[in-house]
């Protein structure tokens, strides 16, 4: 019948042979207008632009939480005997050394990156200095090491 319905942030045409149906329009609104300029296709009424209300937005978050409240987080069980404690330290990567025994600072860092913290903690202030220092430096209780 020549009615078509723009979903939201739809940017592609549909109709039917259009030469430009693989172009993507920067907005849902310039597709509306390409598509008002064929003959013979109308729009859905009703129709506006815009963003989706936030009372629908309010409510698609409500009926996601209500289906997350359902499901059960997956907890490992504890295997064998060990104590908690341990299972907490062993989780915990070796803290990378160097030959001389020192801490290996550029293989720390990485590794603290790779773990998602940003460098420099905020204890150092300073990304030259962070990681150097046992005694002040945030990220030393994420590895295992001799003083734990």
């Amino acid at each position: 019948d020549g009615t078509i319905k723009i979903y939201y942030s739809e940017v592609f045409c549909r109709v039917e042979d259009c030469s430009r149906a693989q172009h993507h329009y920067s907005a849902t609104n310039n597709l509306v207008l390409h598509i008002k300029s064929h003959e013979g296709i109308h729009l859905q009424e009703g129709q506006k632009g815009g963003r989706i209300a936030q009372k629908v937005v309010d409510a698609a978050v409500k009926w996601y939480k209500g289906l997350m409240l359902g499901a059960e987080a997956e907890v490992p069980s504890a295997i064998g005997s060990r104590s908690e404690a341990e299972d907490g330290a062993s989780e915990r990567p070796p803290l990378p050394m160097k030959k001389n025994g020192g801490v290996h600072v550029t293989d720390m860092r990485k590794q603290v990156v790779l773990m998602g913290h940003k460098i420099p903690c905020s204890a150092c202030g300073n990304r030259n200095n962070c990681c150097k220092d046992m005694e002040s430096c945030e990220y030393f209780h994420l590895f295992q090491h001799d003083m734990d």
